[in-house]
Protein backbone atom coordinates (compact mmCIF):
# COMPACT_ATOMS: atom_id res chain seq x y z
CA UNK A 1 0.00 0.00 0.00
CA UNK A 2 1.21 3.36 -0.30
CA UNK A 3 0.14 4.67 2.77
CA UNK A 4 2.43 1.76 3.90
CA UNK A 5 5.23 2.65 1.62
CA UNK A 6 5.36 6.47 3.37
CA UNK A 7 5.41 5.43 7.00
CA UNK A 8 8.13 3.16 6.36
CA UNK A 9 10.13 6.13 4.99
CA UNK A 10 9.29 8.01 8.14
CA UNK A 11 7.92 10.39 5.21
CA UNK A 12 4.29 11.25 7.56
CA UNK A 13 5.05 14.27 8.71
CA UNK A 14 6.51 15.99 5.42
CA UNK A 15 4.37 13.94 3.11
CA UNK A 16 1.15 15.03 4.68
CA UNK A 17 2.50 18.61 4.52
CA UNK A 18 3.31 18.12 0.77
CA UNK A 19 0.10 16.10 -0.03
CA UNK A 20 -1.84 19.09 1.10
CA UNK A 21 -0.28 20.99 -0.90
CA UNK A 22 -0.34 19.27 -4.11
CA UNK A 23 -3.97 18.69 -4.06
CA UNK A 24 -4.93 22.29 -2.65
CA UNK A 25 -7.82 23.58 -5.48
CA UNK A 26 -6.22 26.70 -7.75
CA UNK A 27 -8.66 29.37 -9.47
CA UNK A 28 -7.35 29.47 -13.13
CA UNK A 29 -6.95 32.53 -15.05
CA UNK A 30 -7.61 32.79 -18.81
CA UNK A 31 -4.58 34.57 -21.25
CA UNK A 32 -4.10 38.65 -20.91
CA UNK A 33 -1.52 38.04 -23.52
CA UNK A 34 -2.38 37.43 -27.22
CA UNK A 35 -3.97 34.23 -27.25
CA UNK A 36 -2.69 31.44 -29.41
CA UNK A 37 -3.67 30.82 -32.47
CA UNK A 38 -4.94 27.46 -34.07
CA UNK A 39 -4.93 26.56 -37.17
CA UNK A 40 -5.93 24.06 -40.23
CA UNK A 41 -3.31 21.13 -39.89
CA UNK A 42 -2.99 20.86 -43.44
CA UNK A 43 -1.92 25.07 -43.73
CA UNK A 44 1.89 25.87 -43.60
CA UNK A 45 1.10 27.96 -40.50
CA UNK A 46 0.27 24.80 -38.54
CA UNK A 47 3.79 22.84 -38.92
CA UNK A 48 4.90 24.94 -36.10
CA UNK A 49 2.41 23.41 -33.65
CA UNK A 50 2.33 20.24 -35.47
CA UNK A 51 6.49 19.67 -34.78
CA UNK A 52 5.47 20.64 -31.03
CA UNK A 53 2.74 18.32 -30.76
CA UNK A 54 4.80 15.13 -32.22
CA UNK A 55 7.76 16.21 -29.82
CA UNK A 56 5.27 16.07 -27.00
CA UNK A 57 2.74 12.98 -28.01
CA UNK A 58 6.47 10.98 -27.85
CA UNK A 59 8.00 12.35 -24.35
CA UNK A 60 4.51 11.87 -22.80
CA UNK A 61 3.93 8.73 -24.41
CA UNK A 62 6.85 7.53 -22.12
CA UNK A 63 5.73 8.55 -18.74
CA UNK A 64 3.55 6.73 -16.18
CA UNK A 65 -0.21 6.27 -16.09
CA UNK A 66 -0.49 8.33 -12.82
CA UNK A 67 1.48 11.43 -13.90
CA UNK A 68 -0.96 13.92 -15.11
CA UNK A 69 1.99 15.14 -18.01
CA UNK A 70 1.66 11.80 -19.55
CA UNK A 71 -0.02 10.72 -22.73
CA UNK A 72 -1.98 8.00 -20.56
CA UNK A 73 -3.47 10.13 -18.16
CA UNK A 74 -4.85 12.88 -20.27
CA UNK A 75 -6.36 10.20 -22.15
CA UNK A 76 -8.35 8.48 -19.26
CA UNK A 77 -9.70 12.34 -18.63
CA UNK A 78 -12.03 11.39 -21.11
CA UNK A 79 -12.76 7.40 -20.15
CA UNK A 80 -11.24 4.68 -19.86
CA UNK A 81 -11.55 0.81 -20.43
CA UNK A 82 -13.42 -1.45 -17.66
CA UNK A 83 -10.20 -3.55 -16.78
CA UNK A 84 -7.59 -5.44 -18.20
CA UNK A 85 -5.38 -2.60 -19.10
CA UNK A 86 -2.53 -1.16 -18.13
CA UNK A 87 -2.79 1.78 -19.35
CA UNK A 88 -5.92 2.83 -17.55
CA UNK A 89 -9.12 0.96 -16.29
CA UNK A 90 -11.40 1.67 -13.53
CA UNK A 91 -12.42 -1.45 -11.61
CA UNK A 92 -10.74 -1.13 -8.19
CA UNK A 93 -8.23 -3.91 -8.91
CA UNK A 94 -6.61 -2.74 -12.03
CA UNK A 95 -7.29 0.89 -11.36
CA UNK A 96 -5.05 0.47 -8.24
CA UNK A 97 -2.31 -1.34 -10.01
CA UNK A 98 -1.48 1.92 -12.11
CA UNK A 99 -0.69 3.37 -8.95
CA UNK A 100 1.57 1.29 -7.48
CA UNK A 101 5.43 3.03 -6.62
CA UNK A 102 8.08 2.10 -8.80
CA UNK A 103 11.34 0.13 -6.64
CA UNK A 104 13.31 2.51 -4.86
CA UNK A 105 10.87 5.47 -5.76
CA UNK A 106 11.78 8.60 -3.65
CA UNK A 107 9.55 10.01 -0.94
CA UNK A 108 9.00 12.98 -2.91
CA UNK A 109 7.75 10.38 -5.88
CA UNK A 110 5.73 8.59 -3.62
CA UNK A 111 3.86 11.53 -2.54
CA UNK A 112 3.22 12.67 -6.14
CA UNK A 113 1.86 9.08 -6.74
CA UNK A 114 -0.35 9.58 -3.65
CA UNK A 115 -2.05 13.03 -4.27
CA UNK A 116 -2.63 11.79 -8.01
CA UNK A 117 -4.43 8.90 -6.86
CA UNK A 118 -6.65 10.56 -4.78
CA UNK A 119 -7.01 13.57 -6.77
CA UNK A 120 -8.05 11.03 -9.95
CA UNK A 121 -9.84 8.10 -8.17
CA UNK A 122 -12.37 11.23 -6.49
CA UNK A 123 -13.02 10.25 -2.37
CA UNK A 124 -16.76 9.13 -2.81
CA UNK A 125 -16.68 5.81 -4.45
CA UNK A 126 -19.39 4.88 -7.16
CA UNK A 127 -19.57 1.20 -6.00
CA UNK A 128 -17.54 -1.80 -4.15
CA UNK A 129 -16.39 -3.17 -7.77
CA UNK A 130 -15.78 0.69 -8.98
CA UNK A 131 -12.40 2.67 -7.90
CA UNK A 132 -13.10 5.62 -8.93
CA UNK A 133 -16.01 8.40 -7.59
CA UNK A 134 -18.40 10.59 -8.31
CA UNK A 135 -15.56 13.62 -7.62
CA UNK A 136 -12.73 12.30 -10.04
CA UNK A 137 -11.11 13.46 -12.80
CA UNK A 138 -10.81 10.13 -14.93
CA UNK A 139 -13.95 9.26 -16.94
CA UNK A 140 -15.33 12.21 -17.36
CA UNK A 141 -16.49 13.08 -20.53
CA UNK A 142 -20.20 13.76 -21.09
CA UNK A 143 -22.03 12.44 -24.25
CA UNK A 144 -25.50 13.15 -25.65
CA UNK A 145 -26.15 15.93 -22.97
CA UNK A 146 -25.89 19.84 -23.31
CA UNK A 147 -22.56 19.62 -21.78
CA UNK A 148 -20.65 18.11 -24.35
CA UNK A 149 -19.30 20.91 -25.94
CA UNK A 150 -18.55 23.47 -23.15
CA UNK A 151 -16.66 19.85 -21.75
CA UNK A 152 -14.64 19.12 -24.40
CA UNK A 153 -13.56 23.05 -24.87
CA UNK A 154 -12.07 23.10 -21.34
CA UNK A 155 -10.39 19.66 -21.87
CA UNK A 156 -8.80 20.80 -24.83
CA UNK A 157 -7.62 23.78 -23.11
CA UNK A 158 -6.00 22.12 -20.56
CA UNK A 159 -4.79 19.86 -22.68
CA UNK A 160 -2.69 22.36 -24.35
CA UNK A 161 -1.27 23.65 -21.00
CA UNK A 162 -0.28 19.91 -20.28
CA UNK A 163 1.65 20.07 -23.70
CA UNK A 164 3.36 23.63 -23.05
CA UNK A 165 4.25 22.17 -19.48
CA UNK A 166 6.03 19.40 -21.68
CA UNK A 167 7.64 21.26 -24.72
CA UNK A 168 8.23 24.28 -22.62
CA UNK A 169 6.77 26.75 -25.30
CA UNK A 170 3.43 28.11 -26.34
CA UNK A 171 1.12 25.77 -28.00
CA UNK A 172 -2.18 25.76 -29.79
CA UNK A 173 -4.00 22.39 -31.08
CA UNK A 174 -3.92 22.26 -34.74
CA UNK A 175 -7.27 21.67 -36.31
CA UNK A 176 -8.68 19.02 -38.94
CA UNK A 177 -11.05 21.05 -41.25
CA UNK A 178 -12.69 17.68 -42.71
CA UNK A 179 -15.75 19.64 -44.27
CA UNK A 180 -13.13 21.16 -46.75
CA UNK A 181 -13.43 18.52 -49.73
CA UNK A 182 -9.93 19.26 -50.07
CA UNK A 183 -8.90 17.66 -46.91
CA UNK A 184 -11.39 14.38 -46.61
CA UNK A 185 -8.16 11.88 -46.87
CA UNK A 186 -6.09 11.60 -43.44
CA UNK A 187 -3.78 14.31 -42.51
CA UNK A 188 -0.65 12.98 -44.32
CA UNK A 189 1.89 13.47 -40.98
CA UNK A 190 -0.57 11.17 -38.85
CA UNK A 191 -0.55 8.62 -41.59
CA UNK A 192 3.03 6.29 -41.73
CA UNK A 193 4.10 4.19 -38.81
CA UNK A 194 8.14 5.17 -38.95
CA UNK A 195 9.48 8.28 -39.79
CA UNK A 196 11.94 8.95 -42.71
CA UNK A 197 14.75 8.11 -40.87
CA UNK A 198 13.24 4.54 -39.12
CA UNK A 199 12.15 5.74 -35.93
CA UNK A 200 8.42 5.72 -34.94
CA UNK A 201 5.88 8.59 -35.80
CA UNK A 202 4.54 9.43 -32.50
CA UNK A 203 1.38 10.40 -34.44
CA UNK A 204 0.48 7.06 -35.64
CA UNK A 205 -1.77 4.76 -34.14
CA UNK A 206 -2.11 1.38 -34.95
CA UNK A 207 -6.30 0.53 -34.38
CA UNK A 208 -7.38 2.65 -37.57
CA UNK A 209 -9.21 2.26 -40.84
CA UNK A 210 -6.80 0.97 -43.18
CA UNK A 211 -7.94 4.36 -44.99
CA UNK A 212 -5.84 6.25 -42.51
CA UNK A 213 -2.60 4.82 -43.77
CA UNK A 214 -3.15 4.52 -47.37
CA UNK A 215 -6.34 6.89 -48.90
CA UNK A 216 -6.14 4.74 -52.02
CA UNK A 217 -5.53 1.33 -50.68
CA UNK A 218 -7.13 -0.74 -53.06
CA UNK A 219 -8.68 -3.52 -50.74
CA UNK A 220 -11.24 -0.86 -49.63
CA UNK A 221 -14.19 -0.63 -52.06
CA UNK A 222 -14.73 2.94 -53.85
CA UNK A 223 -17.64 3.13 -52.35
CA UNK A 224 -16.32 3.64 -49.37
CA UNK A 225 -13.87 6.48 -50.15
CA UNK A 226 -12.59 8.72 -49.04
CA UNK A 227 -12.17 8.32 -45.59
CA UNK A 228 -14.71 11.09 -44.80
CA UNK A 229 -18.07 11.47 -47.16
CA UNK A 230 -20.32 13.81 -47.55
CA UNK A 231 -22.62 11.51 -45.48
CA UNK A 232 -20.96 11.66 -42.81
CA UNK A 233 -20.95 14.97 -42.17
CA UNK A 234 -24.18 16.13 -42.21
CA UNK A 235 -22.98 19.31 -41.20
CA UNK A 236 -26.40 21.38 -43.33
CA UNK A 237 -28.42 19.93 -40.77
CA UNK A 238 -26.24 21.03 -37.33
CA UNK A 239 -25.55 24.50 -39.14
CA UNK A 240 -29.84 25.65 -39.51
CA UNK A 241 -30.32 24.17 -36.18
CA UNK A 242 -32.07 27.11 -34.35
CA UNK A 243 -31.47 25.93 -30.54
CA UNK A 244 -28.49 24.32 -28.35
CA UNK A 245 -30.66 22.27 -26.85
CA UNK A 246 -33.25 20.27 -27.71
CA UNK A 247 -35.41 21.74 -30.10
CA UNK A 248 -39.15 22.58 -29.83
CA UNK A 249 -40.73 19.81 -31.95
CA UNK A 250 -42.01 17.23 -28.93
CA UNK A 251 -38.64 17.59 -27.33
CA UNK A 252 -36.80 15.31 -29.73
CA UNK A 253 -33.07 15.46 -29.99
CA UNK A 254 -32.84 18.30 -32.83
CA UNK A 255 -30.65 21.14 -31.13
CA UNK A 256 -26.63 22.26 -32.52
CA UNK A 257 -25.12 20.15 -29.85
CA UNK A 258 -27.20 17.42 -30.43
CA UNK A 259 -26.98 17.37 -33.93
CA UNK A 260 -23.06 18.20 -33.94
CA UNK A 261 -22.72 15.44 -31.95
CA UNK A 262 -24.53 12.55 -34.36
CA UNK A 263 -22.78 14.07 -37.01
CA UNK A 264 -20.11 14.78 -37.94
CA UNK A 265 -18.59 13.73 -34.19
CA UNK A 266 -20.00 10.18 -34.19
CA UNK A 267 -19.37 9.55 -37.49
CA UNK A 268 -15.78 10.69 -37.97
CA UNK A 269 -14.83 8.78 -34.91
CA UNK A 270 -16.34 5.48 -36.27
CA UNK A 271 -14.45 6.06 -39.42
CA UNK A 272 -11.35 6.08 -38.16
CA UNK A 273 -11.63 3.31 -35.78
CA UNK A 274 -11.82 -0.41 -36.47
CA UNK A 275 -13.51 -3.11 -35.23
CA UNK A 276 -11.93 -6.54 -34.29
CA UNK A 277 -13.70 -9.75 -33.91
CA UNK A 278 -16.78 -7.34 -33.36
CA UNK A 279 -15.36 -5.04 -30.71
CA UNK A 280 -14.72 -1.12 -31.55
CA UNK A 281 -11.02 0.04 -30.99
CA UNK A 282 -9.94 3.37 -31.06
CA UNK A 283 -11.37 6.45 -32.41
CA UNK A 284 -14.25 4.02 -32.25
CA UNK A 285 -15.20 3.63 -28.57
CA UNK A 286 -15.09 6.39 -26.17
CA UNK A 287 -12.80 4.10 -23.98
CA UNK A 288 -9.69 4.51 -26.13
CA UNK A 289 -10.70 7.24 -28.34
CA UNK A 290 -8.00 9.82 -26.67
CA UNK A 291 -5.32 7.21 -26.94
CA UNK A 292 -5.25 8.54 -30.74
CA UNK A 293 -3.00 11.57 -31.10
CA UNK A 294 -5.69 12.55 -33.81
CA UNK A 295 -8.44 13.07 -31.30
CA UNK A 296 -7.55 16.56 -30.09
CA UNK A 297 -7.54 17.86 -33.91
CA UNK A 298 -11.05 16.50 -34.67
CA UNK A 299 -12.43 17.65 -31.43
CA UNK A 300 -10.56 21.50 -32.58
CA UNK A 301 -12.60 21.41 -35.54
CA UNK A 302 -15.69 20.93 -33.50
CA UNK A 303 -15.29 23.61 -31.15
CA UNK A 304 -14.26 26.06 -33.71
CA UNK A 305 -17.43 24.59 -35.40
CA UNK A 306 -19.82 25.34 -32.20
CA UNK A 307 -17.98 28.77 -31.72
CA UNK A 308 -18.91 30.01 -35.72
CA UNK A 309 -22.86 29.08 -34.90
CA UNK A 310 -22.39 30.60 -31.13
CA UNK A 311 -21.79 33.73 -32.63
CA UNK A 312 -24.58 33.61 -35.28
CA UNK A 313 -27.15 35.98 -34.45
CA UNK A 314 -30.32 34.43 -33.38
CA UNK A 315 -33.56 34.88 -35.82
CA UNK A 316 -36.37 36.64 -34.27
CA UNK A 317 -38.17 34.63 -31.54
CA UNK A 318 -35.03 32.39 -31.34
CA UNK A 319 -33.80 31.14 -27.97
CA UNK A 320 -30.37 32.67 -27.29
CA UNK A 321 -27.29 31.02 -28.94
CA UNK A 322 -25.88 30.54 -25.81
CA UNK A 323 -28.98 29.89 -23.15
CA UNK A 324 -28.26 31.04 -19.36
CA UNK A 325 -30.70 28.30 -17.97
CA UNK A 326 -28.28 25.42 -19.21
CA UNK A 327 -24.97 26.59 -17.58
CA UNK A 328 -23.85 26.19 -14.21
CA UNK A 329 -21.26 27.12 -11.60
CA UNK A 330 -19.62 23.97 -10.79
CA UNK A 331 -16.57 23.95 -12.92
CA UNK A 332 -15.30 20.75 -15.02
CA UNK A 333 -12.21 19.61 -13.18
CA UNK A 334 -8.49 18.50 -14.28
CA UNK A 335 -5.29 18.22 -13.09
CA UNK A 336 -2.39 20.62 -13.43
CA UNK A 337 0.88 19.12 -14.28
CA UNK A 338 2.06 19.69 -10.74
CA UNK A 339 -1.27 17.40 -9.41
CA UNK A 340 -3.50 20.60 -8.65
CA UNK A 341 -6.62 20.41 -9.45
CA UNK A 342 -7.87 22.99 -11.67
CA UNK A 343 -11.45 23.96 -13.75
CA UNK A 344 -13.48 26.25 -15.38
CA UNK A 345 -17.05 26.11 -15.12
CA UNK A 346 -19.62 25.67 -18.62
CA UNK A 347 -20.18 29.45 -18.69
CA UNK A 348 -16.53 30.35 -18.11
CA UNK A 349 -16.17 28.39 -21.15
CA UNK A 350 -17.95 30.59 -23.09
CA UNK A 351 -15.98 33.24 -23.72
CA UNK A 352 -12.54 31.40 -24.05
CA UNK A 353 -12.18 31.88 -27.74
CA UNK A 354 -10.41 35.07 -28.38
CA UNK A 355 -8.89 35.14 -24.68
CA UNK A 356 -7.42 31.99 -24.05
CA UNK A 357 -6.65 30.97 -27.74
CA UNK A 358 -8.38 32.29 -31.36
CA UNK A 359 -8.97 30.68 -34.58
CA UNK A 360 -7.17 31.43 -37.58
CA UNK A 361 -11.10 31.27 -38.95
CA UNK A 362 -14.42 30.26 -37.85
CA UNK A 363 -16.20 30.49 -40.90
CA UNK A 364 -16.88 26.30 -41.90
CA UNK A 365 -15.50 26.65 -45.05
CA UNK A 366 -12.94 28.63 -46.67
CA UNK A 367 -14.19 29.11 -49.62
CA UNK A 368 -17.81 28.73 -50.42
CA UNK A 369 -17.89 25.57 -52.75
CA UNK A 370 -20.47 26.10 -55.73
CA UNK A 371 -23.58 24.08 -54.99
CA UNK A 372 -22.15 22.04 -52.08
CA UNK A 373 -24.68 21.37 -49.46
CA UNK A 374 -21.42 22.12 -46.71
CA UNK A 375 -20.94 25.83 -47.88
CA UNK A 376 -23.26 27.87 -45.16
CA UNK A 377 -22.44 30.59 -44.00
CA UNK A 378 -25.77 31.53 -41.69
CA UNK A 379 -28.68 29.18 -40.71
CA UNK A 380 -31.82 30.19 -43.25
CA UNK A 381 -34.38 31.45 -41.32
CA UNK A 382 -37.89 29.01 -42.18
CA UNK A 383 -40.15 30.60 -45.14
CA UNK A 384 -44.53 30.47 -44.17
CA UNK A 385 -45.87 29.15 -47.41
CA UNK A 386 -49.44 28.34 -46.39
CA UNK A 387 -51.68 28.36 -43.11
CA UNK A 388 -55.30 26.60 -42.42
CA UNK A 389 -58.00 28.96 -42.03
CA UNK A 390 -58.50 27.64 -38.28
CA UNK A 391 -57.93 24.94 -35.99
CA UNK A 392 -57.97 21.26 -36.67
CA UNK A 393 -59.78 18.96 -34.74
CA UNK A 394 -58.38 15.59 -34.48
CA UNK A 395 -60.96 12.97 -33.13
CA UNK A 396 -58.88 9.62 -31.90
CA UNK A 397 -58.46 6.74 -34.25
CA UNK A 398 -59.97 9.21 -36.73
CA UNK A 399 -58.18 11.22 -39.63
CA UNK A 400 -59.03 14.82 -40.20
CA UNK A 401 -58.24 17.25 -43.37
CA UNK A 402 -58.01 21.09 -43.46
CA UNK A 403 -57.30 23.54 -46.56
CA UNK A 404 -54.07 25.29 -46.97
CA UNK A 405 -54.18 28.81 -48.06
CA UNK A 406 -51.30 30.22 -49.72
CA UNK A 407 -49.72 32.74 -47.14
CA UNK A 408 -49.85 36.45 -49.47
CA UNK A 409 -46.54 36.81 -51.01
CA UNK A 410 -45.36 33.89 -50.64
CA UNK A 411 -44.42 32.57 -54.03
CA UNK A 412 -44.07 29.37 -55.24
CA UNK A 413 -42.08 27.17 -52.86
CA UNK A 414 -39.14 25.71 -54.13
CA UNK A 415 -38.86 22.24 -53.70
CA UNK A 416 -35.57 20.16 -53.63
CA UNK A 417 -33.89 16.96 -52.42
CA UNK A 418 -32.69 18.94 -49.32
CA UNK A 419 -35.67 20.82 -48.62
CA UNK A 420 -37.34 20.63 -44.96
CA UNK A 421 -41.01 21.09 -44.39
CA UNK A 422 -42.53 21.93 -41.25
CA UNK A 423 -46.25 21.14 -39.87
CA UNK A 424 -47.05 22.98 -36.83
Amino acid sequence: MLAAALDRRNFVAGGLTTLATLLMESGVGLRAQTPPVRREVHGPAAAPMLQLYKRAVKQMQDRPVWDPTSWWFQANIHWTPRQDDTRGCFETNCFNALFQPPTGATPEVLARIQASHMLVAGEVPLGPSVGVGRDRIWLKCPHHMYDFLPWHRVYLYFFERIVESVVGEPFALPYWNYLDPKYRDFPPPFRPAKETDGSDNPLYYPDRSPLCRDPNDPNVPATEKPLIRDTDLNWQTAAEQRFFERGEVLGLDRGFSFQLESAPHDQVHGRIGVLKGGIPLGMATPALAARDPIFYLHHSNLDRLWEWWRTQPPLDGDPPRTPDYIWTQEPYLFASPDIQKVGLAAEEALGMVGTAYSYDQLAPLPTAVAGSPLAVSSPRPPSRISRSGGALSIAPSASATTQLSPEPGAGAPVVSPSSRWILR
